[in-house]
């Protein structure tokens, strides 16, 4: 007898692949619903947030960014003198 031919050997062959195919629409279907739960949630903890919160964090960002403002501005200004500088030193060693 051949692989295939036994009877037996085929349904066990099929039976396999059922369980197989099963178990992997399964663990999708559930990851797909474990990740509209964890979605859900994030939005309902986002809603929850009072006023108040949100007000604060606001204040903390605007903070961030003018720290961030005046940082970039100090390096615009310390680029600018270094670009002047160098004009300087260029026009002094042209007259040399």
């Amino acid at each position: 007898m051949s692989f295939l031919t036994s009877p037996q050997k085929v349904k066990h062959l099929v039976l396999a692949g059922a369980v197989t195919t099963v178990t992997i629409a399964g663990t999708l279907y559930g990851a797909g619903l474990k990740t509209e739960r964890e979605v859900a949630q994030k939005v309902r903890k986002s809603r929850e947030v009072t006023l108040d919160e949100r007000i604060a964090a606001l204040r903390d960002m605007r903070r961030n960014l003018i720290a961030k403002k005046e940082l970039v501005e100090k390096q615009m200004l310390d680029l600018d003198s270094r670009i002047e500088e160098r004009k300087q030193k260029g026009i002094d060693n042209k007259r040399v």
